[in-house]
């Protein structure tokens, strides 16, 4: 064991040093506005000057990003504000600052999301208690997903803090905070709403109204903030982003089934046969989901069923980028804990989840398929292996059950 650990330090440190040398070779690209955050400081900026109607405008957009980052080449227009406007009061006080101090103060928070994270899981999962926060933070720093949030200054390290304490609520029993908790991941609704469904078809009403409740005030905050005009004009500027901003957006390099299948369908634009099993895996999936969906807060079942659904909510996402799998940290975190707790776990299934939770978990393969041969869809083959692993984990677990039960009756 020591050995493992030796090693597992030894690769964390080395990742560290690698996203420290990449980060290093783009720095002046980060400083100039090539990334990401540009757009959600434009958003803080259209506040500031009071033209909150006008912010799903993207010539306004693209007016203020020359005025911030006039050295970006890459770009023939705005790199657009997507979210719903609620989101955007975040970044209202940093457009007081300039660019540079801002980015740096949005990576310094996303930080302590980070540190947040650690620290519920290592509150919730007693196994994971044995590395120190410092070690638990580093782990989840060199996590490669992380590393490209930070990189370019997304908002998904966010929803993975969301995912983290609404998994805490639910393992306290305490459904109405756990709805209300993932309301506030309404600004990714993409990257949410799937993870409902199977609360919605277990008529899980305590969740469904905690969010409906948090999501619905946030909402009339989005009205209140950019007009009813420009409210009702969202879905359809959304809708529409692919064709308004061409590139953003790109299927094949996409982790999910929609970008697995725009690679083999060698397009960028999937055809309607392939939107059609798109549609069909979907649907499966979801089903799956449901049927996976755990009954107790307080098992080994549940971690991994809360797994599964957080898992199948990546795969059947519309939008989802290489950055968004940082959620993937708390599957990562309650299989590490699963293995580490002592438990009674089937031998097939141990030694599937680890081998599924230490692929999911390999940043190496992550840095090759993203940077060195650009194939980032591909890190859907492993998300499938990985959901794969934990479905069939939890049915040898029930089976388990089941039989220890049927022991005690006779």
């Amino acid at each position: 064991m020591s050995h493992v650990r030796s090693a597992v330090a030894v690769l964390i440190a080395g990742l560290l040093l690698a996203y420290g040398i990449i980060f290093f070779q783009l720095r002046r690209q980060v400083s100039e506005g090539y990334s990401d955050f540009i757009s959600f400081y434009t958003a803080g900026k259209i506040l500031q000057r009071g033209t909150a109607n006008r912010l799903y405008d993207l010539g306004l957009q693209y007016e203020i990003q020359k005025e911030i980052a006039p050295h970006v080449s890459i770009r023939q227009g705005a790199l657009p504000f997507v979210r719903p406007a609620f989101e955007a009061w975040l970044y209202w006080p940093l457009a007081y600052l300039p660019y540079k101090a801002s980015f740096l103060v949005w990576a310094l928070f996303s930080c302590g999301c980070l540190l947040a994270v650690a620290a519920i899981l290592r509150a919730e999962i007693t196994a994971l208690r044995v590395f120190s926060p410092a070690v638990m933070f580093a782990a989840t720093l060199s996590y490669f997903p992380v590393f490209v949030t930070l990189l370019q200054g997304q908002d998904s390290i966010l929803l993975l803090l969301v995912y983290a304490a609404a998994y805490r609520a639910l393992r306290r029993n305490a459904p109405l905070a756990s709805g209300m908790i993932l309301g506030l991941g309404a600004f990714k609704f993409t990257l949410l709403l799937p993870f409902l469904i199977a609360f919605l078809v277990r008529r899980q009403i305590r969740v469904l109204l905690g969010f409906a409740i948090t999501s619905g005030l946030l909402a009339g905050i989005s009205v209140a903030t950019v007009g009813w005009s420009a409210a009702t004009y969202y879905p359809r500027f959304l809708l529409n982003i692919d064709k308004l901003a061409p590139a953003v957006n790109v299927p094949k390099d996409m982790p999910n089934i929609r970008g697995l299948l725009s690679l083999l369908f060698h397009t960028g634009s999937l055809p309607a046969a392939g939107t059609l099993v798109v549609a069909l895996l979907s649907v499966l999936l979801l089903v799956f989901a449901v049927i996976k969906f755990p009954q107790q807060s307080d098992s080994s079942i549940f971690d991994l069923g809360f797994s599964f659904n957080l898992a199948v909510t990546v795969l059947v996402s519309y939008h989802c980028h290489s950055f968004d799998l940082s959620v993937l940290l708390v599957p990562i975190g309650l299989v590490l804990g699963l293995l580490l707790s002592g438990r009674e776990v089937p031998p097939r299934a141990r030694a599937a989840l680890m081998w599924g939770g230490g692929l999911i978990a390999f940043s190496p393969l992550y840095l090759v398929l993203s940077l060195a041969l650009s194939y980032t869809s591909l890190l859907a083959v492993i998300l499938l292996l990985f959901t794969f692993v934990l479905g069939f984990a939890i049915s040898e677990l029930e089976r388990g059950y089941s039989a220890a039960e049927q022991t005690l009756n006779a």
